[in-house]
């Protein structure tokens, strides 16, 4: 095995450091961070965050893990310079090409069988139901099979993090250097697609988030996908929430995010769409610029808001509240929202979804544990939240008059 040079120690230990205490990583879950080697790749890796025991690599400190182990690898820059950021992805798209032979090995082996995760935030990204069975994705359009895929892929992947301490000043700077990079990295070996990118790119304060649901999702008119984001405050703060969300999903346990109470301003760098060309299925990029003082008019956050719901929406929550959180979408559920308020019931389902505090699993909608808070509004109109205590808020900043029900997730 050939001894990549990594850089400084110092870096690496400011990293290591910085994810094992600052962001608390919970006790009792067997959760390292090492430096070292995923078995299959050659290149050492500056900073891996690992669940159980490696292989220590001869008489180093460095350890060797199996990727199945692996939940966030980080790739460490001085200086993130344009040639710097193209190296960088070009070493993380590495581990998910490692990732992804893995992946189908398992999924042929019929070891992978749970997407519903990737079936909500396909929900929440498009605004429609997802196919169900393989036998409807294999039947779906080339850009409903390229992006439900994507999704259900990376549920499963590593975390991949390109951190620099210096470089870019300038959101669009980076931003535009994403987008020329994307823009000539094409063909059968790109590191350019959605599987590949780095789930994070952080620059001093400066961020590029992948939104595929790990946990951000940004929403922008269209039928198109946003697939990468730009945010410029609480770089940290968005480090953190990508990697508890994995660990939340890895090791099952609900990490402490907190009360709702702002959203990160994400700006859309990059939209990707689905596509076949002859023989050949790809991605379609397309590419948002904005100016410098554009991007710095905008908050840092924003007051979270809850979903505002129709009154389709509601009727379906009353009959959520008395089913004991769950409800099957069959036909006559469809011919009822129908008959009483013209709407089609998997649009309704999509808006639900959409507000964090409702979920699809299979052909059933059901309330996320252990509770949604909906609140009815006198118009017939309501709003909904996974918390009760932002959503409360909201309403008295509102002085809406209000009837909050909370629905239950009843065993």
């Amino acid at each position: 095995m050939d001894h990549m040079p990594t850089l400084g120690a110092a870096f690496e230990a400011i990293v290591s450091s910085g994810i094992d205490s600052k962001f608390v990583l919970p006790p009792g879950l067997d959760l390292r961070v090492v430096s070292g080697f995923i078995d299959g790749l050659k290149n050492q890796l500056d900073c891996m965050l690992v669940c159980g025991e490696g292989v220590r690599y001869g008489k180093t400190d460095q350890y060797i893990y199996p990727i199945d182990q692996v939940l966030c690898v980080l790739e460490v820059k001085k200086t993130l310079s344009k040639a710097e950021l193209m190296d960088g992805i070009g070493h993380l798209a590495d581990v998910q090409r490692r990732f992804l032979r893995h992946f189908v090995e398992r999924f042929n082996a019929g070891e992978i069988h749970d997407f519903e995760q990737a079936r909500e935030t396909y929900t929440k990204v498009t605004g429609s139901a997802s196919p169900l069975t393989a036998k409807d994705l294999d039947a779906a359009p080339v850009d409903v099979r390229l992006l439900f895929s994507t999704l259900a892929r990376q549920m499963y992947a590593p975390v991949t993090v390109l951190l620099a301490f210096d470089g870019y000043e300038t959101e669009r700077g980076l931003r535009e250097a994403l987008v020329d990079i994307v823009g000539v990295d094409i063909g059968k070996e790109s590191n350019a697609v959605p599987d590949l990118l780095p789930s994070l790119i952080s620059v001093g304060n400066l961020s590029l988030v992948k939104c595929n649901g790990q946990p951000y999702v940004a929403l922008v008119g269209g039928d198109r996908w946003v697939a990468v984001a730009s945010a410029r405050h609480n770089a940290a703060l968005v480090l953190l929430e990508v990697i508890w969300t994995k660990i939340d999903r890895f090791c099952g346990v609900r990490m402490p995010f907190g009360p709702e109470v702002d959203v990160e301003t994400l700006e859309c760098v990059l939209t990707a769409m689905g596509a076949r060309e002859g023989d050949i299925e790809g991605w379609v990029w397309r590419s948002f610029s904005k100016s410098e003082k554009a991007l710095n008019s905008r908050p840092a956050a924003v007051p979270w808001e809850p979903a505002k719901l129709g009154r389709g929406a509601i009727s379906v929550t009353n009959l959520l509240a008395f089913r004991g959180g769950v409800i099957e979408l069959d036909q006559d559920l469809r011919d009822y929202i129908k008959r009483t308020h013209d709407e089609d019931l998997e649009k309704i389902a999509a808006e639900l979804v959409r507000s964090s505090a409702f979920r699809l699993r299979g052909n059933q909608l059901q309330v996320i544990p252990p509770a949604a808070f909906v609140v009815a509004l006198p118009d017939g109109t309501g709003l909904a939240g996974p918390q009760r205590e932002p959503l409360e808020r909201w309403c008295a900043d509102q002085q809406l008059q209000d009837t909050f029900m909370n629905l239950m997730v009843l065993g």
